[in-house]
C-alpha cells in the first residue's frame, strides 16, 4: 500500500477531524509529524502541521470528501436552524458540529 499526502492539518485536533470524516467513509489514514505537534504544543509554527496520508488508490476519494466538507465549512450558518443527522436521523442544535447521539460529524448546513 503505498500513502500518499492528502492534508496538511494545522494541529493535531484538525487532523483527527479529517482523519474521523475519511474513516466514517472506510477511507485508512495515517498521521504524520504528529510528534512535533504534541512537542511544539500551541505555537503556530510549519511545526505544528499534522500531515494526513491516505492509499493512493484512494486519493480521489478522499479528495472529494475533504472538498466537500470544506464547502461546508465556507457556507454561513444560518442561525437559529438545527440539522438531522444523516447517521442516525437525530435532530442537533445548529451549533453542533458533531451529532449528539452518534458522533457522526456534520456533512450539511441546516
Amino acid at each position: 500500500m503505498n500513502y500518499k499526502k492528502i492534508y496538511s492539518a494545522a494541529n493535531a485536533t484538525a487532523a483527527h477531524l479529517i482523519q474521523g470524516l475519511l474513516e466514517q467513509e472506510s477511507i485508512k489514514t495515517n498521521r504524520a509529524g504528529e510528534s512535533l505537534s504534541t512537542v511544539w504544543g500551541g505555537l503556530q509554527t510549519d511545526f505544528n502541521e499534522v500531515e494526513i496520508l491516505v492509499d493512493e488508490e484512494k486519493y480521489a476519494e478522499a479528495l472529494e470528501i475533504i472538498s466537500n466538507y470544506e464547502e461546508i465549512l465556507r457556507q454561513p450558518a444560518q442561525d437559529g436552524e438545527s440539522w438531522e443527522c444523516e447517521e442516525c436521523n437525530k435532530v442537533n442544535p445548529e451549533t453542533f458540529e458533531m451529532c449528539w447521539s452518534c458522533q457522526a460529524i456534520r456533512m450539511t448546513v441546516a
